[in-house]
């Protein structure tokens, strides 16, 4: 007899919490370190300091593109040792064993995101603004939640690809698009930079103008789109998985 999707997501809750709380704790404290990072990167640029290097945008991008997903994924030794160990897998074998539906693997899944998105993400947003004078100057508290609201908007349309990638394949496979993902947005940062585009400026620049809140409803339509295809199609590829025992 199957569990209820209720007991199913809540037992599985319970064990990611149990299992990996510390490395959600250990997320939030790199999110800190990096918003103190960063903060000093961005005080020069928006402070209009003349001898900061043009580089220094292409970094901000890379890190404010790359980073916010992670926010809402657990850094621990099981993540870091995907490639050779595959606990995932391991780890999804074991619940399919048990009276758990596919679905609630999911969206116990997603909901581990969920909650740690905005708490985390908020982190980093309050250590950057209270860290960096010109960000202050340049704009105001409401119009840096906006901003924080937009990229965790965008952090939802890609953790579904990242969570796809973490219940239906390999740890190898895992591995591969994860870190073409990274590679791929250092890229795409660089381009942009050689081009003289910089994504940070722009957004803050586009809240400025007054199009926060339809740029915040955009997004979040592409965010909840991106989370229930990202959901459907989890669930069928658990359910085609060949499992380890």
């Amino acid at each position: 007899m199957k569990m209820s999707q209720r007991q199913a997501v809540a037992y599985i809750g319970a064990y990611l919490w149990r299992r990996e709380r510390f490395g959600m704790l250990f997320t939030l404290v790199f999110a800190i370190y990096l918003g103190v990072i960063n903060s000093a990167a961005i005080d020069g640029v928006l402070g209009g300091e003349e001898d900061v290097p043009r580089a220094i945008n292409g970094l901000i991008d890379w890190v404010t593109l790359a980073m916010y997903p992670i926010f809402g994924m657990v850094m621990n030794k099981s993540s870091w040792n995907m490639w050779r160990d595959d606990y995932y897998s391991k780890r999804l074998a074991q619940w399919r064993t048990m009276p758990i539906p596919a679905a609630s693997i999911v969206r116990a899944r997603m909901l581990q995101s969920a909650v740690m998105l905005p708490i985390i993400g908020g982190v980093y947003l309050l250590a950057q603004y209270l860290l960096t004078p010109a960000l202050r100057d340049y704009v105001t508290p409401m119009q840096w939640i906006e901003n924080g609201l937009i990229w965790m908007c965008y952090a939802l349309i890609i953790i579904p690809v990242i969570i796809l990638m973490e219940l239906g394949y390999t740890g190898k496979q895992y591995c591969l698009v994860y870190f073409g993902l990274m590679i791929a947005v250092a890229l795409l940062s660089i381009v942009l930079t050689w081009q003289g585009v910089n994504v940070f400026h722009s957004v803050l620049n586009l809240i400025k103008d007054g199009y926060g809140p339809v740029t915040i409803l955009g997004m979040a339509v592409v965010a909840a789109a991106s989370v229930l295809i990202g959901h459907k199609l989890t669930i069928e590829r658990i359910r085609r998985r060949s499992l380890p025992l």
